[in-house]
């Protein structure tokens, strides 16, 4: 399956323990689901033994989570969080990452990033049958309150509106199968169709 649905965005989640222990992690089961208001969703998969990761205890416990960009710069930082490290071990100190404060939630931002969304928890659903009387995974849903993006992604046209980022500047990777990754540096434009006989939107 994860060969076939791919490429996948990768959300790179800072999270905080109730006892303010912080911890980063990839996953990329992640997708954009709702714009009004913005909400995304990621799946966080149960350890084969039954425990919940350290990202999802965190997010059920604070209601609160971050999602940073991936870049081709920060590859090799994000797949070195995806490392089994134990509770009490922060990957940011063991993969010399560094954090910089969020703007409205607890967890911190990954310095760099060219952009990071600040999120509050409305759902968390468990998801098929792992270790006996546990979920395989649990599919969380956050809403975003708050969009810190870098200011060179972003450009107005002459009324003000906010134009599509460039996705050449962006500089998104994906997950394929496997341990395979791609980068967005080919891609093609198809305009969106109208049906026929109806009148063209503005």
């Amino acid at each position: 399956m994860t060969d076939l649905v791919a490429p996948r965005p990768i959300a790179w989640v800072s999270s905080v323990s109730d006892d303010g222990r912080r911890n980063l992690a990839p996953f990329s089961y992640y997708q954009a689901v709702c714009s009004r208001p913005p909400m995304v969703v990621f799946s966080v998969a149960w350890w084969p033994d039954g425990r919940m990761k350290d990202t999802l205890a965190n997010v059920l416990a604070t209601r609160e989570v971050v999602i940073n960009h991936v870049t081709s710069a920060h590859a090799e930082a994000m797949n070195a969080t995806s490392a089994p490290f134990p509770p009490e071990t922060s990957e940011w100190e063991a993969c010399g990452i560094a954090a910089e404060p969020a703007a409205v939630v607890a967890p911190p931002r990954v310095a760099g990033a060219l952009a990071c969304l600040e999120c509050k928890l409305v759902h968390a659903l468990p998801l098929g049958g792992g270790a006996p009387g546990k979920p395989s995974a649990t599919l969380v849903v956050a809403e975003v309150v708050h969009f810190a993006v870098a200011s060179e992604l972003l450009r107005r046209d002459a009324r003000g509106r906010l134009l599509p980022i460039d996705p050449g500047q962006l500089q998104s990777i994906g997950r394929l199968g496997g341990i395979a990754y791609t980068r967005t540096t080919d891609r093609f434009e198809l305009l969106r169709p109208e049906a026929p006989g109806s009148k063209a939107s503005d």
